[in-house]
């Protein structure tokens, strides 16, 4: 069995072999089976080859169901993975602290305890029972309502796990059932229920990169689980790019840079547009971070979680052209940096409002007012701040209006001037094909026109009208 899931190296297999015969001799016909194969199992055991061929998982029969392969072998991103099917007392699991959905806290906790969470204390932050001080939901993960859903229908997805027992997906749903099992709030059926699910394992030849494959396809799909925030998703994509992009060997053109993009694209099953939007998203966060963290001297776990929540914001606040960017701005402008990432930080409650700040910043009367917002906020008047910035808002959008308006009006009285005004030989100079695009656009323009007086009453309509 296990040479049938996994590789086997020509030296270990000579020596299975070897000893295999050796026993089948010294035993001889009369051994019972049995003792023959409690050696056989010993020694796989000193060869560390797992007796079974999902490794370490102790997979049991329950519900009419033993363990077996699944078949047809499963895809995840495209890619075949060999998995295995069992019950498994939830009990025997502990949860992987390295999934990313957990990444802020973890590292909250190491940064406070000088050392990284014991499973015990991972399953409690998981569950909400063990609180940082930049946790401000008693349960950010939504176990809750998991937990009454599994004590009702049991675990329906199976959770996939490493040959060892590593929880590669399905950490809230263990989590969640091991609430139901402990928590002494569930009828007996219910725990019984909750205790014994059903999961996949992957053999122990299971690589990294097909491990890759099943948290990518099972995080970046669309569907009913508890989604992995865009912030997550958005560092684990740049983390990739930056990776691949520190292996080229020379310059970056161009064109590799559009190669580099469109690999990690297919690695997570989405767009290069996609990656461009990540990796200057990520860019932005981390600044954002560095300078709450460096220059204001907040918390590190604190802005971590801020950058989180507000992650969408980095891209809102590269809306706007080119030299209008609030961002292109604000690397030349460190007062404008401050007050930017400060009003974020402690007053914006909407994206509208970041995606404004390039119209803000270009008005002179609502920039005024961007200023007084924060001038408010360093006295802690955040209500006030928070006022002066739907004030900024709402002034740059009326500015913005009125100033196009007046461009136009403006553009075309000097037009109706210089056409007016125009000599007969300058008509006889132009190109025809620019002639006939001029009637074209005056024929259109007059239609308009006409429409408009009449709309306004000072031109009757036609007879043809």
């Amino acid at each position: 069995m296990a040479a049938r899931s996994q590789a086997i190296d020509p030296a270990t297999a000579e020596r299975l072999y070897s000893r295999v015969l050796r026993i089948l001799r010294q035993e001889g016909g009369s051994t019972p089976e049995v003792k023959i194969a409690a050696q056989v199992r010993e020694l796989l055991v000193e060869l560390a080859i797992p007796e079974h061929p999902w490794g370490n998982v102790n997979l049991v029969e329950k519900n009419s169901l033993k363990p077996h392969m699944v078949e047809p072998v499963p895809l995840f991103n495209g890619i075949p993975i060999v998995m295995y099917e069992g019950y498994v007392d939830v009990m025997s699991l502990d949860l992987w602290k390295e999934n990313h959905r957990v990444e802020l806290q973890v590292k909250e906790f190491t940064e406070r305890n000088n050392r990284e969470p014991d499973p015990d204390e991972v399953l409690q932050l998981v569950q909400g029972k063990l609180r940082l001080p930049s946790m401000t939901k008693n349960d950010p993960f939504n176990v809750a309502p998991l937990a009454h859903s599994i004590a009702r229908k049991g675990v329906e997805r199976p959770p996939i796990l490493t040959a060892d027992g590593e929880p590669k997906d399905g950490n809230r749903r263990i989590a969640a059932a091991k609430w139901v099992v402990s928590s002494g709030n569930f009828a007996p059926d219910e725990v019984q229920r909750a205790r014994w699910v059903k999961v996949w394992v992957a053999p122990p030849n299971t690589t990294d990169d097909r491990f890759d494959a099943i948290v990518v396809a099972l995080n970046f799909e669309d569907d009913l689980k508890e989604k992995w925030p865009e912030f997550v998703k958005a560092r684990l994509v740049v983390d990739e790019y930056r990776k691949d992009r520190s292996g080229v060997v020379g310059g970056i053109t161009p064109t590799r840079d559009r190669k580099l993009k469109k690999d990690v694209a297919d690695k997570f099953a989405i767009t290069t547009t996609a990656v461009t939007r990540y990796v200057r998203m990520v860019q932005w966060a981390e600044d954002f971070e560095a300078y709450h963290v460096d220059e204001r001297g907040k918390e590190a776990a604190e802005v971590r979680y801020k950058a989180d929540e507000v992650f969408q914001w980095f891209y809102e606040i590269q809306a706007g052209k080119s030299a209008d960017k609030i961002t292109v701005q604000m690397e030349e402008d460190a007062d404008l940096r401050k007050i930017v990432y400060d009003l974020m930080f402690d007053v914006m409650d909407s994206g509208t409002q970041v995606r404004s700040l390039w119209k803000i910043v270009a008005d002179e009367e609502a920039r005024k007012q961007l200023h007084d917002a924060h001038e408010s906020l360093e006295r802690n008047e955040k209500k006030d701040a928070l006022d002066l910035i739907k004030e900024a808002v709402t002034t740059a959008d009326r500015n913005t209006a009125t100033r196009k308006k007046i461009g136009f009006e403006g553009w075309l009285r000097q037009a109706v001037e210089r056409l007016g005004g125009a000599p007969p030989d300058n008509w006889r100079t132009l190109d025809s094909s620019l002639l006939k695009e001029l009637e074209r656009v005056f024929v259109a323009s007059n239609g308009v026109i006409e429409a408009e007086l009449v709309t306004r009453g000072e031109r009757l309509m036609t007879a043809n009208g």
